[in-house]
């Protein structure tokens, strides 16, 4: 017997390579500690890095490498899967190109007044 997935209809064209990847992206960073650790410390510790790079690179670099070990504890710790990056070093701007593309559609779609897909 086959299974099918009752939330995607039976002629929804397949989807792109950047949308199963985000999926799973997803799927990786399911635990709201995880996600706390990633968005509320690592990705500013690492913004900050980028900041500072011309006026304290070796900050910078203890910045970057911090933020990295908040991120990969949250993964070890409460997720218990190994962290993306390291099965895809190209994780971080895949992820960004999402978030642009995310953030790009839905400013149109209020500039437009639209309210579709």
């Amino acid at each position: 017997m086959i299974e099918t997935n009752p939330t995607v209809a039976a002629d929804a064209p397949p989807a792109s390579k950047l949308e199963r990847f985000v999926t799973k992206y997803r799927a990786d960073h399911r635990n709201p500690i995880n996600s706390f650790l990633h968005l509320g410390v690592g990705w500013p510790m690492c913004a900050a890095a980028v900041i500072l790079l011309p006026f304290r690179p070796l900050w910078s670099v203890g910045l970057v490498a911090g933020g990295y070990a908040f991120m990969f504890a949250g993964h070890f710790l409460f997720e218990g899967n190994t962290p993306t990056i390291l099965k895809h070093p190209t994780t971080p701007f895949v992820i960004a190109w999402a978030v642009i593309k995310g953030l790009g559609t839905n400013l149109a779609r209020l500039a437009t007044g639209s309210k579709g897909r």
